[in-house]
């Protein structure tokens, strides 16, 4: 009886419901993607970018009881988006006119250039930094979300934004970042750049990662080996530049997150060693992980003693479930580690970075994040006394 039961649909208006839903998932992406035949049979998705975006799919779907209430919907929605998508066919536009490191003191992680792990078959185009007006990862993620980012990247490098020696603020605290961007491009800008100068503010100093993506299937350790080399790069140079060996911490957004807690799970190296930097210690003092997507092995799969470790993120996040980044808490508290601040917001959804974007527009509670993150690193690195 319909009347006695209001969260059972009548069989009509669940109907409706779920070709709405299909249809209004399709759209999420416009149209004008791509203008090719989506049926010929060699317009398949390779298996890294399918995983990706079926990820983003059941993310979404566990957002909606209809979805949890209909399994076979989860298909027809993923169907829907991929008659929109061409990842292949998505390319950066609108090229910006400056330079990429915003200012920053770019640092060569591999002599020549050479990176290794990488293959021919990795890149059909060339590196790119600028505007892209499609990204799936984006459209399904965080509408809106400002650019630019780095596509295609061949030479992983480190830019450097140091505090002045002169400020009286500066602290001997070092932070590599990792921006996220779904393990297809690295969101530079927004998730980089930002975030270290806001570290900067705070009197820290601050290392953004240009790593490669990206990131197939056959190329999975590309990031972590990026991310190894770069911390033990800054580590070995501590005090050259005034900084506390130490104190060398990891802050990592959605992508960038989940690459740090697999640095701070490594038992090696994947890589052979270089030269002297691949003898000293790669993994963080702490972390820091901003709506992190799972580690590369799951976070139920950590077995080393994570770091002192600090996670944000909002339970309306489309794209990273609120329940997995528990599970990522939990797992982490169980390798032995007691600083585990954990910080769930109601709303902000996915890709808030420093909150001059959010979702919804305006100022939300997930925004204090900033603060709590300041607060963690005065208390736990700096070891203020409270």
């Amino acid at each position: 009886n319909e009347a006695q039961d209001p969260d059972i649909l009548p069989i009509e208006l669940h109907n409706m419901a779920l070709l709405a839903l299909s249809i209004a998932v399709a759209l999420i992406v416009p149209a004008a993607i791509a203008t090719e035949c989506f049926d010929c049979e060699d317009d398949v998705l390779d298996a890294s970018h399918m995983e990706l975006l079926q990820t983003s799919v059941r993310s979404v779907s566990n957002k909606s009881k209809l979805f949890a209430d209909e399994p076979g919907l989860e298909e027809l929605t993923r169907a829907a988006v991929l008659s929109k998508l061409r990842w292949w066919d998505i390319v950066p536009t609108h090229p910006a006119n400056y330079s990429y490191d915003s200012g920053g003191h770019i640092i060569s992680l591999f002599p020549g250039g050479s990176a290794p792990g990488d293959g021919p078959d990795r890149l059909q185009k060339a590196e790119f930094f600028g505007y892209q007006d499609l990204d799936p990862v984006r459209d399904i993620c965080c509408p809106g979300a400002p650019g630019p980012v780095l596509a295609n990247v061949a030479t992983p490098e480190l830019v450097a934004f140091m505090v002045d020696k002169s400020d009286a603020k500066r602290t001997d605290v070092g932070v590599l970042v990792l921006p996220g961007g779904g393990a297809n491009v690295v969101v530079w800008n927004y998730e980089g750049v930002e975030i270290a100068k806001w570290l900067n503010t705070l009197g820290i100093n601050a290392f953004v990662l240009k790593y490669r993506v990206p990131v197939l299937e056959q190329y999975q350790k590309l990031p972590l080996i990026d991310v190894q080399r770069a911390l033990s790069i800054v580590r070995q140079n501590a005090t050259a530049m005034g900084l506390n060996a130490s104190r060398i911490g990891a802050l990592g957004l959605s992508f960038g997150g989940g690459t740090i807690v697999g640095l701070s799970d490594s038992d090696e190296r994947f890589y052979p060693a270089i030269d002297d930097a691949d003898t000293v210690e790669f993994r963080p003092d702490f972390q820091l992980l901003i709506y992190p997507s799972g580690p590369p092995n799951g976070s139920e799969g950590l077995h080393r003693l994570q770091p002192p470790t600090f996670i944000a993120s909002a339970r309306d996040d489309l794209c990273v479930s609120d329940k997995d980044v528990e599970t990522m808490a939990a797992a982490t508290s169980r390798t032995g580690q007691d600083v585990v601040d954990l910080h769930l917001y109601s709303k902000g959804q996915h890709g808030f970075g420093n909150c001059k974007y959010t979702a919804s527009g305006h100022f939300e509670l997930v925004c204090n994040w900033l603060e709590e993150a300041a607060m963690f690193i005065r208390r736990y690195v700096l070891e203020e006394v409270w």
